[in-house]
């Protein structure tokens, strides 16, 4: 049987990050006061909707830990404490505590950065486990609170059809620029064949659609030349569409949001991005 690591070995294994996150969850039981969960980005990975974006896919993340008002945070490095009422939003998940599914949902709609939460509410979305009646009644009861405003606008938002973490940002971009939210999986048939084309995203009305791109996804010879026959095909029978990348979603430059302007026939506002 091996011997079980001392304290101090413990605390090195928390605080290394490179070891399995698995691993210092199970190191860091022992360790919660009574009432705490995981909980935010950490739950949610435990409740299965593991989001990276592209910079963070080899990336390893601090253990967030919420602890009830009253209770000393807990102060481990590897962990990242909070203090919040938690009320009966803890459930038991692998033997580990954690805030309950919906509580998790709003947590990362609140504290997350835009585009995480957004692509975490659309995974819910997407396996259909997201109440969003339920979850905007409780934001509404928090209303006052912070962050409310951008999670209620987020679980309104939310779309079962966004397929990855990318279209789900490229989704929020248009949106926070001031235009119309684009349909998920537009369905553009095709002569002859039973089976539609799928466009990411659009607006059906206007013949319009925006694509991501994902070069991991279309590098062979093959699935250019796939790509190539659709996008003539679409173009034949009167869709535009606007094909974006990595770079055009995630860079810092505003020329995603006057290219989608252009594609609609509208001026862009000019409205600053929030992420």
């Amino acid at each position: 049987m091996p011997t079980p690591p001392s304290t101090r070995h413990r605390r090195a294994l928390l605080s290394d990050l490179s070891v399995d996150e698995a691993h210092r969850r199970e190191l860091l039981v022992p360790h919660l006061p009574p009432g705490a969960a995981f909980s935010r980005r950490t739950a949610a990975r435990l409740h299965g909707f593991d989001v990276r974006m592209p910079f963070e896919q080899d990336a390893t993340f601090a253990l967030e830990v919420t602890v009830p008002f009253g209770t000393e945070p807990v102060s481990r490095a590897g962990v990242r404490p909070y203090v919040a009422e938690l009320f009966h939003d803890v459930t038991v998940l692998d033997g580990l505590p954690v805030t309950d599914l919906d509580r998790t949902l709003l947590d990362v709609a609140r504290f997350a950065s835009r585009p995480v939460a957004l692509a975490t509410l659309d995974q819910a979305a997407a396996q259909e486990v997201l109440d969003r009646v339920k979850l905007l009644e409780r934001l509404r009861s928090a209303r006052g609170h912070r962050f409310v405003a951008q999670a209620r606008a987020l679980v309104e938002m939310a779309d079962p059809g966004a397929e990855s973490e990318l279209e789900s940002c490229t989704r929020l971009r248009i949106v926070d620029a001031g235009f119309e939210p684009p349909q998920t999986q537009v369905p553009v048939r095709r002569p002859g064949v039973g089976r539609p084309y799928r466009l990411d995203m659009g607006w059906p009305h206007l013949r319009k659609a925006v694509e991501y791109d994902g070069i991991e996804h279309h590098d062979s010879a093959a699935d250019r030349r796939h790509d190539q026959r659709r996008r003539d095909h679409l173009r034949s029978v009167g869709w535009e569409v606007l094909v974006v990348g990595k770079g055009d979603v995630l860079g810092c430059r505003q020329h995603f949001e006057e290219a989608v302007g252009n594609l609609l026939g509208l001026p862009w506002n000019g409205r600053p991005r929030k992420w």
